[in-house]
C-alpha cells in the first residue's frame, strides 16, 4: 500500500481533499489517505503521493475529483437514528406540519436530509411520514404532500440509496420489526424498499460548499453528524446559509452534539429530551 512519506506529500493531498469537499482529515488520521485512496492510485500505476497528485490530479479530471470523494467520505448511518428525534418528530412536529397542509396554509411540505449517504435517513422520513398518516387514519392528506430532498457529495453511496436495495447487515441496524414488515420484502439475501416510499423522496449529488439557492426553502433540515468534519469557518458558512435555507419557524436537526455557540446568535436553541434542535428566529 502506498504511504504518505513526506510532510509535504500529507499536506498537499489533505488540502486537496479538503478544497474538494470540505473534509479537513488530521495528521494523526493520515491512515485514512493511504488507505482509501490506494486503489484510485493503483489503478493510475503510481506508487507515491506526490506522483498520484502530478499524474491525476493536477490533469483536473472531474472522475479523478468523484473518485476520491467516494474513497474519502464518511458514510456513517443507520435507519431511526435517534430515537428520541423520531418521538419528538412524531409528537410535536408533524402534526404541525400536516395542520398547515389542511389549513392551506402550505401546499406542500418540503424536507431536506442533507450528507443522507445510503439513505436510510431520508427513507427513515418518508416512512415515519406515512406510518404516521395510516396510524392517526389521516386521508386528505398524503405521503405526496411531504416533498423530501436527500443529498449527498458521494456518487457510490447514492447509487445504493436510489436503489431501495439494502443487505442484511444495514437491516440490523436501527429499523424495527414493525417498518420491516410494512415497508420491506426481502429474498433472503437482500432487503427491498417499498417503491411508493422509494419515489417520495428525490436524491441528488450536491457538495454542502455549493450554493444552495437552487434548491429553495425547507420546512425541516436534517443536517447530522456532518458538520463535525469541517473547519470552523465552513461550519459557520454551512449554518448561515442553512438558516437562509428555513422557512420562517423552520427546524434544523444537527445529530446529537451541541454546536450552540454557532448557532445561537440566528437559532432559537431547544431541548426535548437529551435531543438539541434549532428552530429559525
Amino acid at each position: 500500500m502506498p504511504e504518505l512519506t513526506t510532510e509535504d506529500e500529507y499536506k498537499l493531498i489533505s488540502d486537496y481533499i479538503a478544497d474538494l469537499s470540505g473534509i479537513v482529515i488530521p495528521p494523526e488520521k493520515y491512515y485514512l489517505i493511504e488507505t482509501r485512496l490506494s486503489k484510485i492510485m493503483l489503478d493510475y500505476g503510481v506508487d507515491t503521493f506526490d506522483e498520484f497528485y502530478k499524474k491525476a490530479i493536477l490533469s483536473g479530471d472531474p472522475n479523478i475529483a468523484q473518485r476520491v470523494i467516494n474513497a474519502i467520505t464518511v458514510n456513517e448511518t443507520l435507519w431511526f437514528r435517534d430515537a428520541v428525534l423520531w418521538k419528538f418528530f412524531e409528537r410535536d412536529v408533524l402534526p404541525g406540519l400536516i395542520e398547515k397542509l389542511i389549513s392551506g396554509e402550505k401546499s406542500k411540505i418540503r424536507i431536506w436530509s442533507a450528507a443522507a449517504s445510503t439513505g436510510q435517513e431520508a427513507y427513515s422520513i418518508a416512512m415515519c411520514i406515512d406510518n404516521y398518516l395510516q396510524r392517526n387514519n389521516i386521508k386528505d392528506i398524503k405521503l405526496s404532500d411531504f416533498e423530501i430532498v436527500a443529498t449527498d457529495i458521494s456518487t457510490r453511496v447514492l447509487d445504493i440509496a436510489k436503489s431501495g436495495k439494502y443487505d442484511k447487515i444495514s437491516m440490523t441496524r436501527g429499523i424495527s420489526e414493525h417498518y420491516k414488515a410494512a415497508y420491506f420484502k426481502s429474498n433472503g439475501l437482500a432487503w427491498f424498499l417499498d417503491p411508493e416510499i422509494i419515489s417520495a423522496v428525490s436524491f441528488h449529488n450536491f457538495n454542502l460548499k455549493n450554493s444552495y439557492l437552487g434548491f429553495g426553502c425547507f420546512d425541516i433540515i436534517f443536517c447530522r453528524y456532518v458538520l463535525i468534519y469541517f473547519p470552523e469557518v465552513l461550519k459557520l458558512d454551512i449554518v448561515d446559509r442553512m438558516y437562509q435555507s428555513l422557512s420562517e419557524s423552520g427546524v434544523l436537526f444537527t445529530g446529537n452534539y451541541v454546536i450552540y455557540d454557532m448557532l445561537n446568535n440566528k437559532f432559537d436553541v431547544n431541548n426535548y429530551d437529551n435531543l438539541t434542535y434549532y428552530t429559525k428566529s
